[in-house]
């Protein structure tokens, strides 16, 4: 009883492990959407803060079209890139309560286990103690005859 007990518990501490390896994941993932949602904003205010000014030539206001251009197509990968880091956070939150679900029901078997173990080591306990309690009585009986 006693190494099964030890087996499940290391059985739950590789699932805490992986539980916690999971959750980690997830967090680095949260923080990387952060990251490309904080670049886009950025990006954003450089197209408004440039706005064309009267008087400039038509070479400076192809220049700007062309920047403002680019730092569009800098906007449209950003916001792909997020949605991509968006499904992924998705598919970690499911892995990390799939891992908690079985990280528990592992917790649980454990726990009942030790129940029984401490339930049986009580029995065996009341075991001895009735035997040695009929062993004095016997005694004490063999005594007085």
């Amino acid at each position: 009883m006693s190494d099964m007990i030890d087996t499940l518990q290391q059985l739950q501490q590789l699932r805490q492990r992986s539980l916690n390896q999971v959750t980690s994941q997830l967090t680095q993932q949260k923080q990387l959407c952060q990251r490309y949602q904080r670049n886009i904003n950025a990006l954003n205010a450089l197209t408004l803060s440039e706005e064309a000014f009267p008087g400039v030539s038509a070479l400076q206001m192809a220049n700007h079209a062309g920047y403002q251009r680019h730092i569009q197509r800098l906007i449209d990968w950003q916001k792909q890139e997020q949605a991509l880091a968006d499904i992924e956070v998705g598919n970690l939150q499911t892995q990390m309560q799939q891992q908690a679900r079985r990280e528990k029901i592992v917790a649980v078997v454990l726990e009942q286990q030790q129940e029984e173990y401490q339930r049986e080591q009580g029995r065996l306990a009341q075991k001895n103690t009735d035997a040695l309690a009929t062993q004095c009585w016997q005694r004490q009986q063999a005594g007085d005859i």
